[in-house]
């Protein structure tokens, strides 16, 4: 059984500014990445922290130095794809020590583990908050879904491939692709999709697939479902998934109170 963790949707600031001027965001991140530490003897052993993207509200040098401060007291090693708030270069810079990285292009990249492969897709157009998957990275999908036939793999993106019926956050959600969907669903193995964007758990399909997404770290965006609805935050309403991948795939949700 491997396991994973995954955070999302940091939304760190340059250090001291508070998200919508309200909601300290690093302060929250460093409680997350605390109680995690806490909590490992109990849920361990782990293998890797993945952030789902938003590391940044910004985008800026400030909060990315900011954030690479922070992360130094990450409990595990880690690696993230960027989401819509980021600077695809300055997400390749912060976690430029991990060999997982890809020097140019997509932040797409593997890492084969025991018994699993996890892969990171980027979905970041800047400049825009939907997400799209490029061409370029469904050029790498397939060459390296070809190579992992019949092997376990969790994906990695930041914008969800589902509708997840808060209008709002789907209007800025990932751009349809039919190639990317039949990507997927002709894979002759087990393919699980873990997501940020939405600040919520949420579970659906996507082309026969299991697809989780993760809450925030900080805050989540108001559960409402109403067609012409706008975005409410909603602070201290925070956690994180735990992927157990094995015989039998199982994603448990992590919240604050958890934390000893």
């Amino acid at each position: 059984m491997t396991r994973i963790l995954q955070i999302s949707d940091l939304h760190i600031m340059p250090e001291e500014q508070l998200f919508k001027g309200t909601i300290d965001t690093a302060a929250a991140l460093r409680k997350i990445l605390s109680g995690l530490a806490g909590l490992l003897p109990a849920i361990g052993p782990v293998e890797r922290l993945v952030i789902s993207g938003d590391l940044t509200e910004t985008g800026c040098e400030g909060a990315y130095d900011h954030l690479r401060a922070i992360m130094a007291e990450a409990p595990l090693p880690w690696c993230a794809i960027p989401g819509n708030h980021d600077s695809r270069e300055a997400v390749r810079a912060v976690v430029a020590q991990d060999e997982l990285m890809p020097d140019e292009g997509p932040i797409n990249w593997r890492e084969d583990l025991d018994g699993i492969t996890i892969l990171g897709l980027d979905t970041l157009v800047e400049g825009v908050a939907h997400g799209a998957v490029s061409d370029a990275t469904l050029e790498w999908l397939e060459v390296t879904l070809r190579d992992l036939r019949h092997r376990p793999v969790l994906i990695f993106m930041h914008h969800p491939p589902i509708d997840t019926g808060i209008s709002a956050m789907d209007a800025i959600g990932l751009t349809p692709n039919p190639r990317f969907e039949d990507l997927l669903r002709d894979h002759d193995g087990p393919v699980q999709i873990a997501c940020g964007h939405i600040h919520r758990m949420i579970t659906g399909q996507f082309a026969g697939r299991q697809v989780t997404v993760a809450p925030g770290t900080s805050h989540a965006v108001g559960l409402d479902l109403q067609t012409r609805a706008g975005i409410k935050f909603i602070p201290r309403h925070s956690g994180a998934i735990l992927h157990d991948i094995g015989d039998k795939c199982l994603t448990r949700l992590i919240s604050s109170d958890d934390f000893c």
